[in-house]
């Protein structure tokens, strides 16, 4: 059997990474230098700094980057920035967990933009009108026409409950143009519009203020890096506004008269009526825009009857390019005025 001697290249390489073993496992020092003792590990990172400089070092790193889907977003590698760094940290839910018809409600953490300016929130349109049961006194057509689009919240409003109680709330109204500011000094930001309609789920984004004037950006974009993961929030049944509420399986049980005598309660502005996010359903014109100003009225009592009766949801969420006073949900509803738009 034959064997091969080493070449020079190799007894050198071989001497090298003997001495550099060594080098690493102790402390070395001469000559006014000093190594310390360090090791190659998977992860981590050190910081090292001097003169001025800062050195961050990692070895073995994989996955790196953000990774996004059904509704959650991962950011994966040593270097990741810490949650919330671009200013677009997750909105909260309602910890109520209460749906209401024609109302979203959550909140946005404080560490959000303490130090990342105004932010914006977007909501995406996700299920409009998938009412299920079906309605049992009138056609219950879903709006897949506004499926997959998206409006802003707009500037936030005190109101009060009534005039009686004078008890505040701050609620806000869907809008095509974003909209920014510091969100963090609401506690819980109530939210209704054309659009937000009973038997539907949206996706609440918030958006870093990098995103002013850069909206249609990529990273402006659901699932850019500038925004958060959505929020999602469903709505509940037309008239459904207090418990027992409507289970998705037959047979159709709410509203009923509980949801109809606190609604009584509300207008008579009794102690434990529900809120008015929760009581307001009946809005003005063909597209039902709500005016949360005034005391809850019979209008809103009357939609909770016909709710009750099985009747449909009466309004349309959408109008017509040519003619926008025209109300539709779908772009036949337009003809010749077509298509049947949310925005502008």
């Amino acid at each position: 059997m034959s064997r091969t001697s080493p070449t020079p290249f190799a007894l050198r390489y071989s001497t090298f990474v003997v001495l550099w073993a060594v080098a690493v496992a102790n402390a070395q020092s001469g000559g006014g230098y000093l190594i310390k003792k360090s090791t190659i590990d998977s992860g981590g990172y050190t910081y090292h700094t001097g003169g001025g400089y800062k050195l961050g070092g990692t070895v073995g790193q994989h996955d790196a980057g953000p990774l996004s889907g059904g509704g959650y977003k991962l950011t994966g590698g040593f270097w990741s920035p810490a949650s919330g760094s671009t200013g677009a940290s997750l909105p909260i839910a309602d910890p109520t967990g209460i749906t209401k018809p024609r109302f979203i409600s959550f909140s946005v953490p404080a560490a959000a933009t303490a130090a990342a300016g105004d932010t914006a929130l977007r909501v995406k349109l996700t299920t409009v009108h998938n009412v299920v049961p079906p309605y049992t006194a009138g056609a219950s057509i879903p709006f897949t026409l506004f499926e997959g689009q998206s409006q802003y919240v707009g500037p936030p409003v005190q109101y009060v409950e009534s005039v009686s109680s004078g008890t505040p709330f701050m609620a806000s109204k869907l809008q095509c143009a974003p909209y920014y500011q510091d969100w963090t000094t609401i506690s819980l930001l109530h939210v209704t519009g054309e659009a937000i309609v009973p038997s539907s789920s949206y996706g609440v984004e918030h958006l870093a203020a990098s995103c002013l004037g850069q909206e249609a950006t990529a990273p402006c974009l659901s699932g850019g890096t500038n925004v958060s993961a959505a929020l999602p929030i469903v709505t509940g049944r037309w008239g459904d506004a207090v418990a027992t509420f409507q289970l998705p399986t037959p047979p159709v049980t709410q509203p009923d008269f509980n949801d109809i005598g606190a609604l009584v309660n509300k207008f008579k502005s009794a102690v434990g009526a529900p809120i008015k996010a929760r009581a307001m359903l009946a809005g003005e014109g063909a597209r039902g825009l709500i005016n949360i100003t005034p005391d809850l009225g019979f209008g809103h009592i009357s939609a909770c009857v016909d709710g009750f009766k099985g009747l449909a949801y009466p309004y349309k969420v959408g109008k017509c390019t040519n003619a926008q006073t025209t109300a539709c949900t779908t772009n036949t509803d337009c003809g010749a005025n077509g298509p049947c738009i949310l925005c502008p």
